[in-house]
Formats: C-alpha cells, structure tokens, sequence
C-alpha cells in the first residue's frame, strides 16, 4: 500500500486558486477554501491523530485514506479545527468495513451520510441540534458534513457520473451532520442520550452514522396521542417505494420536541420507541402489491414472508430514536437507509480529543439490542 503524494500547487492569487478547485474534481461544486500546508498542519494538530497515519482502507478497492487527506479535506470545507475529532470519527466509522463505504459512494441511489452526534462536544464546537436542524445556517453542521464528502471526491475519488453513479441523488450528499437535542422528561427523569444507551459515559461524545435517504418529514399537529404518533410515524417507515421496506435495513427516527414529549408522557423510553416501530415498520406480500410491487421478483431483498404474507422490516437495534430538531406545531423526520444492512450496516464511534483517553465503552451499560456498532 503506498501512501499518495502530498504535492504542493501554486497559484498566483487567492482567487485563482478557488477557481482551479473548482475547475477539477475537488470541490462539491462550490467555493473551497484553498488548503494551504500551515492550514492542513493546524488541522491535523486539532486531533488526535498523526499526519501520515492511515484512518482505514475502503473495501473492494483497496484503496486508503490518511489522517492528511482529512485534514486537507476539512480545511477546504471551512471547518474550524476544533471541529476536526468529530470529522475523524465519522471517518473512523465509515471506513469500518460493515459499513461497505465502496458500495455507499457508487450506488446509483443517491446515498448520503446521516451522522448524528451525541455528547458535550457538540455543543461546545456550536452544532446545531435545534430548529433547522437539517438546514443551512450553522457552520459546524455545515462544514464537519462537507468535510466528508469532499473526501469522497477528492481522496476516494467518488466523483459523479463516475464512480458516484447516483440517479438523482439529494441535497444530503452536500452535508448531513447534526446533534442530538435535549432528551424528553419522564417525570423529572431525561431519557438516556443516545451514547449513555451505547454504553458510553455521559460526559463522551459519539458519531452514528447511516447509510441514508433525504429525511422525509412527519407532520401530526392535532392533538395526537402515543398510539396515533405509531401509526403516523409506522406508515411512512413502511412507504413501499423505500428501497429499505420489508428487508433488513436500518433507520434514524428524528422526534421533534412535541412529539418525543408524547412518547416520554406515556412513560415510554427509546427502547420502547425502537421496539414498537419494529413492530410497525414491516409489510406485506398484499401491500407490496397494492403499491405495484412483487415480493418475489429474481433478486429481490425483501424478508421471507410468514404465513400470513408479512414481511419484518428493521430490527428494533438498528432503528436509532434521535431527539432533535426546533418546536414547531408538530413534526418529525423519519431518515431511512437507501437499502439493507448488507449494502451499509448502521455504525457508532466515539469522539477522541488530543491529550485525552479514548472513551471506554461499557458493555454492561449499553441497551443489549442496539446493533449501531
């Protein structure tokens, strides 16, 4: 395995420099900030990595990706170097070979990188875990997303119409970071934050990432109980025309601050959550049908059928119930992955500072089902 060259360009000015960027397949078609040796070294010092150590090698193409290329990656999507341990992680997750990253950057679905960050770290780097959670507007959540994708281009070179084979592809594929929210009451308990059921200490930061579709959002304003938010929220995991439905897939189900106060009002825990929309998250041969599509088609990957004609969905370890997002009259986002596991297992890393231990995590605290490691 022999590391790439780190060459050196020179231009004449800053503005030729930008534009040559985005001339060649090095940008996502927008401004970069031009990466300069002092910028890449001030970036790659904000982590807890070296220079030239290599963060993994993708699968199928035996093809590496060193902590320099991240870093040179992050400076051109204009992050802060505070913001650099979340970028690696991410990296660290997706090069996990579960992860099946070749397949994730050449499919013609469109694939993004959902990545929700859980911990302190958050919100002392400024993500956003509020209204406009998925939108424009905050850097952190901006630039870390951006960060990644760049080095689909750039260092894997996941360029579209190329390797990157996407039919339509969305707006995710720009950026699709974000933070988890503050965790609903039950009584005057919060729910566990989605690291503390990894089995991570409170005081950790973790990145989850999935394989995923555009968020589809949720609305249910009208005074709806627990059971009504199940149904709402079952039928659209089960949208026949989701490349996930009916097969072993996985999920991030994002609750808004309305709802997710439902759930913990009825005395319902994550675990609960994740349970139940298993349950609700499945088809069937009849349904399938009804929507134009055949369960039995050469190749297919829906879930054997049982004798009734039901076909099971995502487990409930593989359905992450995030909450996030802003008050509003009601919503939710429901983020699916673009297929099943096989094409991109649902995975957890932890956020590692320099000069710290690497968060420990506890076996014997972590909910038992949860299958995002």
């Amino acid at each position: 395995m022999t590391m790439p060259e780190r060459k050196l360009e020179r231009f004449d000015s800053y503005l030729t420099a930008v534009e040559a960027f985005l001339d060649e397949p090095w940008s996502d078609g927008l401004p970069v900030i031009p990466p300069t040796p002092a910028l890449v070294e001030r970036m790659v010092a904000a982590g807890a990595r070296g220079m030239d150590e290599c963060l993994g090698i993708v699968p199928r193409r035996d093809l590496p990706l060193y902590v320099w290329q991240a870093a040179t990656c992050a400076v051109m999507a204009g992050c802060k170097p505070e913001y650099f341990p979340v970028v690696l992680a991410t990296w660290d997750a997706m090069l996990d070979p579960r992860f099946s990253l070749h397949t994730v950057l050449s499919s013609t679905g469109g694939v993004a990188i959902a990545a929700v960050v859980s911990g302190p770290y958050a919100e002392r780097i400024g993500m956003r875990s509020g209204m406009g959670v998925f939108g424009p507007g905050n850097r952190a959540n901006a630039t870390i997303g951006r960060a990644i994708r760049l080095g689909a281009f750039t260092a894997l070179k996941a360029v579209t119409g190329e390797l990157d084979a996407s039919s339509f592809g969305h707006a995710g594929k720009y950026t699709f970071h974000f933070a988890e929210g503050d965790p609903p009451l039950i009584g005057s308990t919060p729910w566990p934050t989605i690291r503390e059921q990894f089995g991570y200490d409170r005081s950790a930061t973790t990145v989850s990432i999935i394989p995923a579709e555009a968020p589809r959002q949720i609305m249910h304003r009208f005074q709806p109980t627990a059971e009504d938010m199940f149904k709402a929220i079952g039928h659209t995991m089960r949208d026949p025309a989701q490349n996930g439905t009916g097969t072993d897939t996985c999920s991030m189900l994002v609750l808004g601050p309305e709802h997710a106060s439902i759930f913990a009002d009825a005395g319902m825990l994550p675990g609960d959550l994740r349970r139940e929309f298993a349950r609700r998250a499945g088809t069937s041969i009849d349904a399938l049908a009804a929507a134009g599509f055949r369960h039995d088609y050469p190749g297919n990957r829906y879930s054997k059928p049982d004798a009734e004609g039901n076909i099971a969905g995502a487990s409930a370890g593989r359905i992450l119930v995030v909450p996030s997002g802003g008050p509003g009259a009601g919503w939710s986002a429901y983020i699916p992955s673009w297929s099943w596991v096989d094409d991109g297992h649902p995975i957890t890393r932890p956020v590692c500072l320099p000069g710290e231990p690497v968060p420990a995590r506890d076996l014997a605290r972590a909910e038992a089902d949860l299958d995002f490691v």
